[in-house]
């Protein structure tokens, strides 16, 4: 098994990127550049899929290594706000909680659990993704502004809607 592939790489480089662009930010309080990175990292939450398929290098690794570093990036975001004072630590607590209870009953099933539109459809995924796009890119540059607040919202509503199939999966399987 290839740990370092080309798809592989840009999980990691996608974690650093996204670790940099917090420190560089605290350090020169540059919110073009954070921006940038910021979009870059999000931007690259797609390509790794694409290179992996792409270059026939999909791994049963690789694709945990996604599912893992999705985890990584969007929750060091949603802290890293919540730290500097952009959000408030319950919209973080909410995405740790539905991830942990998400991972863990999929862990403990053995298989996906929920196959439903709410959680797999190609039109949550995007509601979702772009939700988190213009939360983080509103949480950068118009911080106090009502709009990140409904992007926010959104955000966690479209997160618990995509966990609810797999709760409802386990309850019914038990």
């Amino acid at each position: 098994m290839n740990y370092f592939n080309i798809p592989n790489c840009v999980c990691y480089l996608r974690v650093t990127l996204c670790f940099f662009s917090f420190w560089h930010f605290s350090q020169n309080h540059n919110e073009v550049i954070f921006l940038i990175i910021t979009l870059i990292v999000m931007l690259m939450d797609a390509l790794d899929g694409y290179l992996a398929r792409l270059l026939n290098q999909t791994s049963v690794f690789g694709a945990k290594l996604d599912v893992y570093s999705d985890r990584i990036v969007e929750l060091s975001y949603w802290l890293y706000f919540a730290l500097v004072g952009r959000l408030g630590l319950w919209v973080f607590i909410v995405f740790l909680i539905r991830g942990l209870i998400v991972d863990i009953l999929t862990f403990r099933s053995q298989k996906p659990l929920g196959n439903s539109w709410l959680r797999s459809s190609r039109f949550m995924r995007f509601v979702m993704g772009l939700a988190k796009i213009l939360s983080f890119i509103s949480l950068i540059m118009i911080p106090a502004h009502w709009i990140t607040s409904v992007f926010v919202y959104v955000a966690v509503i479209s997160n618990l809607l995509r966990g609810y199939p797999v709760v409802k999966g386990a309850l019914t399987k038990s």
